[in-house]
């Protein structure tokens, strides 16, 4: 990526992005300051410690969600801080177990009262309440690796009840979802899992990416998982497994960089809340730029 590609993407987020992506850019690029960006993504954040308020742009709702708690938690992880401001973490791991469901061991990832606004039409829930009930990897898995990251602030038999329960399912599937992959991923890039936990989470993942990975570069323009969203960085140990499509992704994401400087999403909410999905849309575009400037940088593939 040329040093102009890249200047361009970049003065896209400061003119276009949220203030997030905005103090984010800062932070990764400018040595902007970790707690700017604590700072806003506390805008995010409710009293019950939870996160919505358009946290996750495809759900509009001010209402509290696991799925907008676990994007900002995913925030304060880019920052490879040591120490996190304790208020913002605590308080999320808080909400986090108040709302566990000991029944279903799972989380349901986003309330009923998200129905009531704004969303994309993968959010519905009239008359699929399935999808929103029961054992699902897709908080699940996640979330079980924020709270060993907290452990002093969780029960012990909780996280060895979940960890039992992701790997159970696992170790059953002869394929895996997309989105519970990348989950699962997030829970293996957590600090503090226990050491034969973390063995055989990579030994299940590394039997299960090929089914969910698309190699296939002509596909890459439609909604699938590319290589760059399973090995983010050359440390994953996925990298030598796909190490071809993932140069192969690096290169294409350089090439579909659109005039702008920026990087559009590859899905939409078709007639669904068209205004709404504009301002999503846009929030999209520079939380996606913001990722593939990154992603380009840890693999040595931004010029200067």
């Amino acid at each position: 990526m040329t040093k102009v590609s890249f200047e361009r993407a970049k003065k896209w987020i400061e003119e276009n992005g949220r203030p997030l992506e905005k103090t984010l850019i800062k932070f990764h690029f400018s040595e902007g300051a970790s707690q700017e960006v604590i700072d806003t993504l506390k805008t995010f954040q409710n009293p019950d410690g939870g996160f919505g308020n358009a946290m996750e742009p495809d759900l509009r709702t001010p209402k509290s969600s696991i799925l907008g708690t676990s994007i900002a938690l995913q925030v304060l992880r880019s920052l490879n801080l040591k120490e996190l401001g304790s208020d913002i973490v605590e308080s999320a791991i808080i909400f986090i177990l108040n709302n566990y469901n000991v029944e279903k061991m799972s989380w349901r990832i986003i309330p009923p009262e998200a129905e009531n606004s704004p969303h994309a039409p993968w959010w519905n829930q009239v008359d699929r309440e399935d999808n929103f009930v029961g054992f699902h990897l897709n908080p699940t898995a996640e979330i079980l690796g924020y709270l060993y990251n907290n452990k002093h602030l969780v029960p012990r038999k909780l996280i060895g009840i979940l960890s039992l329960k992701v790997l159970t399912e696992l170790k059953s599937s002869k394929e895996i979802e997309m989105h519970d992959f990348l989950c699962c991923k997030r829970l293996l890039e957590s600090k503090n899992l226990d050491s034969s936990f973390h063995q055989n989470l990579i030994l299940e993942l590394d039997r299960l990416v090929d089914s969910c990975v698309v190699k296939d570069s002509s596909k890459w323009g439609g909604y699938g998982l590319r290589p760059l969203q399973v090995v983010s960085s050359p440390d994953s140990p996925f990298f030598g497994k796909l190490q071809k499509p993932v140069e192969e992704n690096l290169d294409y994401e350089i090439d579909i960089q659109d005039a702008s400087g920026a990087w559009s999403p590859t899905w939409s909410w078709g007639d669904s809340f068209l205004n709404e999905w504009e301002k999503a849309k846009n929030e999209w575009t520079g939380i996606i730029t913001l990722e593939k400037l990154v992603l380009l940088n840890k693999f040595g593939r931004v010029e200067g």
